[in-house]
């Protein structure tokens, strides 16, 4: 089947969405004090947001401007010490040695925009430095650790190298852990800081929702030993452990502080940019193939009225858009009633056997599902390890491939798609742990920055000092290329955000920046 699909992961790059809100500037010459707030050894803590990785990866520049990096420098102003970071040692990032392990898969370099069949498309960079060349082992302020879920910062060990392969261990922490066997928090705490900032749980909801909500739902577990790597965190657990950092870092050490709490991860372009009926009638080569697919579902579409279940139906419309065939777990599973009524319409039965258990528990998308970002790259593809799985069921060449056609004729797999009762589940845990993050943050007398509600601002459009700003995929201005993290515009509108709770908790008034003033998405 011919490509009938082309560059959905930058549709948005040539839509500019209108900015509602404004954002205000505060970079007037005032002369800055720390207030009740002590900032000559400020120490930030938390994930890759923390760390300033961007583009897919962690890389020098990205660090640099980091938003921890940036309110350490107003900061300064105002008594505030040295900031020191676990730098890369280059602007590609990734480590070349796990990026061969894991076939080109994971640890790439940094995206770079590239024009590919006319059209700028992100791409990774070949990792140059191994995981060993990158070690820069001590104690630094930048604790923010690219993978970390909550209750990674409490694990000993979690900076091992020996623990890398059997993934006990984060090659990220690795690289500046101060001996093998310490955590995070002790690497935080050895330090003595005076003020601190605290932005974690992101990854115990999003490593749960980029797999497709694959992994499993932990709600009433609060033993995270016993957690996969991409299982959605209890509320309680990830309360239960930012008390035990705030034990130590208020009670025992008497620091002061900021703790964020977390985004809903539909207000983010990974999981926003690929639209729930992404098959547009208008591209021609997709157009083309319409009354094929429909004539080849009719029967399908047969088997499902006979069974009583006719919402299941399949259609793709020649003068709108339509929905992708997806697997959606929550069905019944009804292949072996479809297996029966197709072998007595006289289909084969190898052939009945292969079209019920493809589509038993298959549906078309609509409105409410989420993609994610990186399944771009598939949509009407054919798959070639499924072609090559039905060949060797005995089908031929031509029909293995009509059937492997990602979207079409061969299900969304559920890892790459979020269906409307996933994306409930998630939104809620995220709110449970969101008020766990309110209720410690009183409890404690931090300050309490509510990063879900600026993202959520950002979503609907932002201008800040004469530029507007949203969370559209490149176009918007604020996200890196990987669609999750931000870019470092971004994570200057995350410092300003900082830097606004902590003034108006601490009486301090240290500056904003102007975040135009700090790079933004590099068009090619």
């Amino acid at each position: 089947m011919k490509k009938i699909y082309k560059s959905i992961i930058l549709a948005s790059l040539f839509i500019i969405g209108a900015c509602s809100s404004e954002f205000e500037n505060n970079v007037e010459a005032i002369e800055v004090n720390s207030g009740d707030a002590d900032f000559s050894k400020y120490v930030a803590i938390g994930n890759s947001l923390t760390s300033g990785y961007l583009d897919g990866t962690l890389y020098k520049s990205g660090q640099e401007n980091s938003y921890p990096a940036i309110i350490a420098g107003q900061m300064k102003v105002a008594g505030g010490g040295e900031f020191t970071q676990p730098l890369m040692p280059n602007d590609i990032g990734g480590f070349s040695d796990l990026f061969e392990v894991s076939k080109g898969n994971n640890f790439y370099g940094k995206f770079t925009l590239q024009i590919i069949n006319g059209t700028p498309t992100p791409v990774p960079s070949v990792p140059k430095t191994t995981l060993a060349e990158t070690f820069v082992n001590g104690l630094y302020n930048n604790m923010g650790v690219p993978g970390a879920k909550s209750y990674h910062l409490l694990a000993d060990g979690y900076g091992n190298p020996q623990g890398i392969s059997i993934r006990k261990a984060n090659p990220y922490f690795a690289r500046f852990a101060s001996s093998p066997n310490t955590s995070v928090l002790k690497d935080v705490m050895a330090q003595n800081p005076t003020f601190f900032t605290l932005w974690i749980g992101n990854n115990d909801v999003l490593s749960y929702a980029s797999g497709g909500a694959a992994g499993a739902d932990q709600s009433g577990n609060i033993n995270p030993a016993t957690y996969g790597e991409n299982d959605l965190s209890d509320a309680n657990m990830v309360g239960g452990v930012i008390q035990k950092i705030l034990e130590k870092l208020v009670k025992e050490q008497g620091a002061k502080g900021a703790i964020a709490n977390i985004p809903n991860v539909q207000d983010i372009p990974f999981f926003t940019t690929i639209p729930s009926k992404p098959l547009e009638s208008s591209n021609e080569a997709y157009k083309a193939q319409i009354p094929m697919l429909n004539e080849f579902y009719s029967k399908i579409n047969q088997v499902y009225d006979a069974l009583g279940v006719p919402e299941r139906k399949i259609n793709f419309s020649e003068t709108g858009n339509s929905g992708l065939v997806i697997r959606d777990e929550s069905l019944p599973n009804i292949a072996p009633q479809m297996q029966q009524v197709l072998i007595s319409v006289g289909v084969p039965q190898l052939e009945a056997s292969l079209l019920a258990n493809t589509y038993g528990q298959t549906r078309q998308s609509k409105e409410g599902d989420l993609f994610v970002l990186t399944f771009s790259r598939s949509i009407a593809k054919v798959d070639e390890n499924v072609k090559n799985k039905l060949m060797g069921f005995g089908l031929p060449a031509d029909k293995a491939t009509q059937l492997a056609v990602t979207g079409l004729t061969y299900p969304v797999q559920d890892q790459y798609v979020l269906t409307p009762d996933e994306v409930k589940v998630i939104r809620e845990r995220t709110t449970d742990i969101n008020n766990k993050i309110a209720g410690l943050a009183r409890s404690y007398g931090l300050a309490y920055i509510d990063m879900n509600a600026k993202m959520k601002e950002l979503k609907s459009g932002i201008r800040y000092n004469g530029v507007d700003f949203n969370a559209q995929y490149i176009k918007g201005g604020a996200f890196s290329l990987d669609g999750v993290h931000l870019n470092s515009r971004g994570y200057a509108v995350t410092a300003n955000e900082f830097i606004k709770g902590i003034n108006a908790k601490y009486n301090s008034n240290l500056r904003q920046v102007d975040a135009n003033n700090y790079p933004g998405t590099q068009l090619p």
